[in-house]
């Protein structure tokens, strides 16, 4: 396929410069009944995305709203799931603006429009 035949040829990509997230991770020691428990509807509780749909649901419980799920790393012996999640926070969620806020402002400043900001 050729490169400007491509869908990827249409996307409009903007590098935002300085810290913007904030990464931690969590390392999640599950009795293998609870996570089953909890997991006990979701289509494959083994996989990577019933791994991230565990962790999303303990963020929850924990009131944790502004986390988002990333990678999942999972291990389970016998007795126990151990899930190494990468979840990220945004930095200063109010005073930053959203990237389509950035774009508008920097179209505004070049007189172009969003669709044109590279």
């Amino acid at each position: 396929m050729q490169k400007q035949n491509s869908p990827f040829a249409h996307v409009k990509e903007q590098e935002v410069r300085g810290e913007v997230f904030t990464v931690t991770h969590r390392i999640l020691q599950i009795p293998r009944s609870i996570y089953t428990e909890v997991l006990k509807d979701h289509q494959e509780p083994f996989s990577e995305d019933g791994a991230q749909a565990f962790v999303e649901a303990y963020l929850q419980w924990q009131g944790d709203t502004e986390g988002v799920v990333g990678m999942v790393r999972f291990d389970e012996t016998a007795e126990e799931i151990v899930l190494d999640a990468a979840i990220r926070y945004r930095i200063d969620p109010q005073e930053r603006p959203s990237c389509l806020d950035s774009c508008k402002i920097f179209a505004k400043k070049t007189e172009g429009t969003v669709s044109h900001v590279k």
